[in-house]
């Protein structure tokens, strides 16, 4: 049994702790006064005691990742309604979002057409075929617009895409966010025939029999941030120890092992893990593995703020489970969940004729102009504003609402980002007792955050097995 030192308490970190507990004294140091991340809570100043989200509200029922972990702690999961679908906000209106695309392509024109217009269903139909991507990446909206046209991208593509990253479509890397489209880009080939195969498999898969159909999201009653006190109980159960405001302000390697400086104090350990945003363990890495610490500090983040909300109705009930908000509609907010409808549990603990809401704002790029130089009241004031017009709504009223800021929270997955990635973890291999977990390397959601820490704990549990 050796000592563990894990940096950084949000998701990655705790799973990483949690794993590496069963067989090693493990300390968990978190910078912050909370545990939690991008996993946190809200009871809106006691108006839902339970709690609701006010960071990530769910996590991909469909990979295993998550919920084996919520069954291992003894979590038990719930679906969202299937009552109520979302929608896009279109030139003014709202539309239903169709179901049969790939991240919003479609295979036929005739399933946006009512969405993007006429013109624009026609300019998608007419795929104009360009030649194989020089590379292993490149721009997923600049793909598509090249291909398809502009209106597909930013009427539906772009605020899908921005609902997961906070980032512009034209950003983000084809090859980390929908790769299922990349043999397109790679080969040359049609993206409306690779669609209409990806669509074909997807329904031979949901019609194979005795296979039922499979919620796409989970989260638990009182929400997905649960895993976090659950977390922290399972790992102090065992012996570990977690520190909140415990900043560390630099690592070195002493042989085969590492010493860890936190608030002036040094922690030896036989092994370590940074499960810090990128740029933090750039900061860390630069004496160690300098090449690793440049290729993180060139990851980029996004700051947003979301505003939680108990509504009240007017007499006219919500219907749908939310909205997305392309950039070229000009709003503040950019996509807004119906929490009360989308996730039936919370009904139960709000007043009748109540709804609780959330709406989201800020996107990668933004000036502070924008929203981050507002106050909160300014951002709540907004935003409702916003939400009122959209839903045709003006008889509703806040009850109650609460502005959380993330500020560089979420890990922009530029073009070329796995090739970054790799040679970070060639370097890391290379310092025995080392390992990073964290959002920025294998996928920002809580799936993917639980195999890289996974991941991150065997190869250390196999380390201190073969020394």
């Amino acid at each position: 049994m050796g000592q563990i030192t894990v940096v950084g308490g949000g998701i990655s970190g705790l799973v990483a702790a949690y794993r590496l507990s069963a067989d090693h004294h493990v300390t968990v140091l978190e910078a912050g006064g909370r545990l939690g991340g991008c996993l946190k809570s809200t009871t809106l100043d006691g108006a839902v005691p339970v709690g609701i989200d006010t960071g990530a509200e769910a996590s991909l029922n469909r990979r295993p990742e998550t919920k084996s972990l919520a069954a291992e702690l003894g979590l038990d999961s719930v679906f969202p309604s299937t009552h109520h679908s979302s929608q896009v906000l279109s030139r003014g209106d709202l539309h239903a979002i169709p179901k049969r695309t790939i991240m919003g392509v479609p295979a036929e024109a005739a399933e946006v057409e009512s969405l993007i217009g006429t013109e624009a269903a026609e300019r998608l139909a007419a795929e104009q075929l360009t030649p194989p991507i020089d590379g292993d990446d490149v721009s997923l909206g600049a793909f598509l617009a090249e291909r398809l046209g502009d209106a597909i991208v930013d009427s539906l593509v772009d605020p899908l895409l921005g609902g997961v990253y906070a980032g512009r479509c034209r950003d983000l890397s084809l090859a980390e966010t929908v790769p299922a489209l990349l043999p397109a880009a790679v080969e040359g080939t049609s993206v409306l025939d690779l669609v209409a195969q990806l669509l074909a498999a997807r329904d031979a898969q949901a019609a194979a029999p005795g296979r039922p159909a499979e919620p796409v999201f989970m989260s638990f009653e009182g929400g997905i941030n649960r895993l976090i006190p659950t977390l922290h109980e399972a790992i102090e159960a065992r012996g570990g120890q977690v520190r909140l405001g415990a900043g560390v302000t630099g690592i070195r390697r002493d042989g085969r092992t590492w010493t860890v400086t936190a608030d002036g104090t040094d922690i030896e350990s036989d092994g370590l893990v940074l499960a810090t945003p990128a740029h933090v363990s750039a900061g860390l890495l630069a004496e160690a593995a300098p090449t690793a610490a440049a290729a993180l500090q060139s990851v980029p983040y996004a700051s947003t703020a979301l505003v939680a909300a108990l509504v009240d109705l007017g007499g006219v009930e919500l219907d749908g489970s939310g909205f997305l908000v392309p950039v070229t509609e000009g709003t503040f907010i950019k996509a807004s969940t119906f929490v009360s409808n989308k996730w039936p549990w919370t009904a139960a603990h709000i007043p009748a004729g109540t709804a609780l809401v959330r709406m989201s704002i800020g996107r990668f790029g933004d000036g502070p102009e924008v929203w981050s130089s507002l106050s909160d009241e300014e951002i709540v004031e907004r935003a409702f504003a916003d939400w009122q017009a959209i839903t045709s709504r003006p008889e509703s009223r806040l009850l109650s609402a609460e502005v959380q800021r993330w500020n560089s929270a979420l890990p922009q997955y530029l073009p070329g980002h796995a090739g970054r990635i790799a040679v970070v973890d060639a370097e890391i291999a290379e310092l025995p007792g080392l390992e990073l977990a964290g959002s920025a390397y294998g996928g920002i959601g809580i799936p993917a955050c639980i195999a890289r820490a996974d991941s991150a704990a065997q190869r250390l549990n196999r380390s201190a097995d073969d020394s």
